[in-house]
């Protein structure tokens, strides 16, 4: 009978997909800094979601041979989020650190968050990123909305230290959407950031498409927040008010015996204007129905299809 592996201090999640040898280059790197300068026991946990490019299949299989290396399959894709919460699950470690693939986060900038443990979460952030215009633009939008609707006061990156009981918190919240950053801010806000510089994607062209970080952002306004619902509530009361003052003055108006020609123009915008409002609220409404009905019916956020690898400790 084998004696159990020992508890690392730190995991470290990958999420992966259809990725190149930069994974190869993370994973060394990785194994260097922790055993050559932090020096302390560690965890790799790669997380699959859904590769269908036979490379990078092969690839995992080679490291999931690796000491203290672990590969984790989902059965499809789920999204970024998603693999990100299944390597949640499966982590042992005091600390928790997430790291994309791709080498725009240096492993070697871990130690100085790791200089920042007496918080409950330390986030690497960026000036400057080496993103095209529309990805910065993207994540400058996304930047403003962390701000005004999850509180906070730090730019984000990838690249995070989370502590245990953070994490234990994260998953005891069910959801079948999950947003890394709100989950995080429903469990802490002793959070700090720490700059380190942004490197080139080692994969050429980012795998993030518009559609993608769309899917995340309505994530965030609706699978995460109340901030839609507020929008639309506070834009009925700003119409149902100007149409009660339209009513004032038109009552006035014929009182003092004013001529008031009604117009059939404006007649029509109004008209317009508040069925188009009363769409998008129902619309929106139906988009909150459709995440309650999901977690109801308990779609899974991610399901795996196998482990690989042993996840020994230094």
């Amino acid at each position: 009978m084998t004696a159990p592996a020992s508890k690392p201090r730190y995991s470290v999640i990958v999420p992966v997909y259809n990725t190149g040898d930069s994974l190869k280059t993370l994973v060394e790197q990785l194994q260097s800094v922790f055993t050559k300068t932090i020096k302390a026991g560690f965890e790799i946990i790669l997380v699959d979601d859904g590769s269908t490019g036979e490379k990078t299949n092969v690839m995992l299989n080679a490291l999931a041979k690796k000491k203290a290396v672990m590969v984790i399959r989902l059965t499809r894709n789920f999204g970024k989020p998603g693999a990100v919460l299944c390597g949640l699950q499966a982590s042992r470690g005091d600390w928790i650190i997430t790291i994309d693939d791709d080498l725009q986060q240096s492993p070697n900038d871990i130690p100085l968050l790791i200089a920042e443990e007496q918080h409950d979460m330390v986030t690497a952030s960026h000036g400057r990123k080496q993103h095209s215009l529309q990805q910065r633009a993207t994540s400058r939008i996304k930047a403003g909305f962390d701000r005004s609707v999850l509180g906070y006061q730090v730019k984000l990156s990838p690249l995070k230290l989370i502590r245990r009981h953070v994490v234990d918190g994260m998953l005891a919240i069910k959801t079948n959407r999950p947003f890394i950053p709100a989950l995080i801010r429903q469990v802490t806000n002793d959070i700090v950031a720490v700059p380190v510089e942004h490197h080139k994607s080692a994969n050429g062209r980012s795998r993030y498409t518009l559609a993608r970080r769309w899917s995340q952002f309505s994530d965030l306004l609706v699978g995460n927040s109340n901030f839609m619902m507020q929008v639309f509530t506070r834009i009925g009361f700003v119409v149902a008010a100007l149409s009660f003052a339209l009513a004032i003055g038109l009552i006035t108006r014929k009182l003092l015996g004013i001529p008031t020609q009604a117009g059939w123009s404006s007649l029509m915008v109004t008209i317009l204007l508040l069925g188009g409002l009363n769409l998008a609220a129902v619309g929106i409404t139906g988009q909150y129905f459709i995440r309650i009905l999901d977690i109801t019916s308990k779609k899974p956020a991610f399901v795996v299809r196998e482990r690989l690898g042993c996840p020994d400790t230094d």
